[in-house]
């Protein structure tokens, strides 16, 4: 798994996972929560390959990233996720859209997220033996 550091709303800082195998781009209830913020009510779900999570809706966020240099902020939408979401899975997932939005790529080689203005944001990788 990658990791990326950002903040939410300025101030909230926050690990999300790079994951390009996901369609969508998710959110924790409990970060809505914390930053006071509304979402667009629409119960759903999300598949996976081994099962469905509750949604509640919609919101739009902007995060930050911060290079050590300079800053850089993005806003996208996410779905926010019901209290089923697995305990052991990162709180914010940034998926193929917000890529594809952003344009942005990893270099693995280098271990950075490169955005589409030359933006490197440094990532970690985790390796975990099972989820």
């Amino acid at each position: 798994m990658v990791f990326v550091d950002c903040v939410i709303k300025e101030n909230i800082p926050i690990e999300a996972i790079i994951d390009t195998s996901a369609d969508v781009n998710c959110i924790s209830q409990k970060h809505i929560g914390e930053l006071r913020i509304t979402y667009h009510d629409k119960s759903n779900s999300i598949k996976t390959s081994d099962a469905s999570y509750f949604t509640l809706g919609k919101v739009n966020l902007c995060i930050g990233f911060d290079d050590g240099k300079k800053h850089k902020s993005i806003s996208g939408e996410f779905i926010v996720f019901g209290p089923n979401w697995p305990d052991y899975y990162p709180d914010l997932v940034l998926g193929m859209s917000w890529f594809q939005e952003n344009g942005a790529t990893l270099d693995i080689c280098n271990s950075k997220l490169l955005l589409d203005d030359n933006f490197a944001i440094p990532f970690k990788e985790v390796k975990y033996e099972s989820i």
